[in-house]
């Protein structure tokens, strides 16, 4: 099951791989589902997207709380959580860590450094150690309670973590390709041009270094959907 928190930013990559798969997919959208009808009993999986709220914003977006405790339902019936940007903040806060405004926004391309753990990571474990990845926040998760820590760029400490063998918070777009970039920078122009930063310039940067992050991210992504089918 995918819960969309942005109307126009899907699980585009994502949902190209389960196609691929020809496993059945759900999307429901964050703001609007009816939440007392999801069960982890019905879903090998959840994923959790990306979108423009914070999420400490739980009175603003009261729906937010719906969504940890969605999270922690997967959690206790052990099955695999893939949490992007915003998802991998919710699934933060889940499991009792916590997330702040960043002193800057990390948008763009930057290069990302795996740690020592994501040598035996499952996911992780055939990845460069130190690949380019495009990060599009301006929250910050500040630690996570008994999850390790996989991957780190310079301005953000948990770029990656996972708790558990099947629950992984990715604070980039691992879950992203060139369509859904361009789409993020179109939706978000005003947001990014407020920090220095050009849609239509990162866009143009993208198309250079998409293909090597696309097949980073289609290789990351079907190890974690095996953990589904298993």
């Amino acid at each position: 099951m995918i819960v969309q928190n942005d109307a126009r930013e899907g699980a585009v990559q994502l949902n190209a791989q389960l196609a691929a798969r020809t496993i059945k997919q759900e999307t429901v959208f964050g703001y609007s589902t009816h939440y007392h009808l999801l069960s982890p009993k019905t879903y090998s999986g959840l994923v959790i997207l990306g979108g423009a709220q914070a999420a400490y914003e739980t009175d603003k977006y009261p729906y937010l709380e719906s969504e940890m405790d969605l999270c922690s339902a997967f959690i206790d019936a052990d099955k695999p959580i893939a949490g992007f940007c915003l998802g991998a903040q919710i699934l933060a806060r889940t499991l009792g860590g916590d997330v702040a405004p960043n002193q800057q926004k990390e948008i763009g391309w930057y290069d990302l450094s795996l740690t020592e753990a994501a040598a035996n990571d499952r996911l992780m474990m055939h990845q460069p150690r130190i690949f380019s990845a495009c990060p599009f926040h301006g929250d910050v998760i500040e630690g996570v309670p008994r999850a390790t820590k996989l991957a780190r760029s310079e301005m953000t400490e948990w770029q990656l973590f996972r708790h558990g063998l099947k629950v992984y918070g990715f604070q980039y777009h691992a879950e992203a390709n060139q369509e859904l970039i361009e789409i993020m920078c179109r939706n978000n122009s005003e947001y990014i041009a407020a920090n220095g930063i050009d849609a239509e310039s990162l866009i143009d940067q993208s198309r250079a270094k998409i293909r090597d992050f696309e097949r980073h991210c289609a290789e990351v992504l079907d190890k974690w959907l095996y953990l589904c089918m298993e």
